[in-house]
């Protein structure tokens, strides 16, 4: 009998552990979010690529791009080729929601983005949406907020004028 009960509380704590534990999905949506994260600290335009959906729609404070070409060629790909880094701390996945085809995350982190000028520290968060394509997990919309910390927007340095 007491064999018995032992076996029966083995069983319960896996039950409860496989509960717990991400499905597949989750896991391999939590693989896309890394993929992003490490695409933008490394600047590289072709693992976004492959995270990006070609219907991709990113919202920026009041900017709209539609579509990957879009982002790439008019946002993102110019801004990367600017910059000397881009560092992300602090980060954390707030929420994750994964039923059927869809997901959605909302992450929020420090980021370190150092151009020409100088760093910029901005306190951030996004939402992101994904979709389970043909090819796997994709992010398909981004809605991007941040608030700039370090330097203040008054004490932002500015180039000076070519003589």
């Amino acid at each position: 009998m007491r064999m018995n009960q032992v076996g029966l509380m083995c069983v319960l704590a896996l039950a409860a552990t496989a509960a717990f534990a991400a499905s597949p999905d989750e896991e391999a949506v939590k693989k896309v979010l890394a993929g992003y994260r490490t695409a933008m600290e490394e600047r590289s335009v072709s693992k976004l690529a492959v995270v990006f959906s070609d219907d991709l729609l990113v919202l920026e404070g009041t900017h709209k791009n539609d579509g990957w070409a879009d982002y790439r060629d008019k946002h993102i790909g110019p801004e990367m080729a600017e910059w000397k880094e881009f560092k992300v701390d602090g980060y954390r996945l707030s929420r994750l929601f994964v039923g059927g085809d869809m997901a959605y995350a909302v992450q929020e982190a420090t980021c370190t983005i150092t151009d020409a000028q100088g760093p910029v520290v901005m306190l951030a968060a996004e939402t992101i949406v994904l979709g389970k394509e043909r090819k796997g997990w994709t992010i398909r919309h981004v809605h991007f907020s941040g608030k700039r910390i370090s330097p203040a927007k008054s004490e932002a340095k500015t180039a000076a004028p070519a003589r």
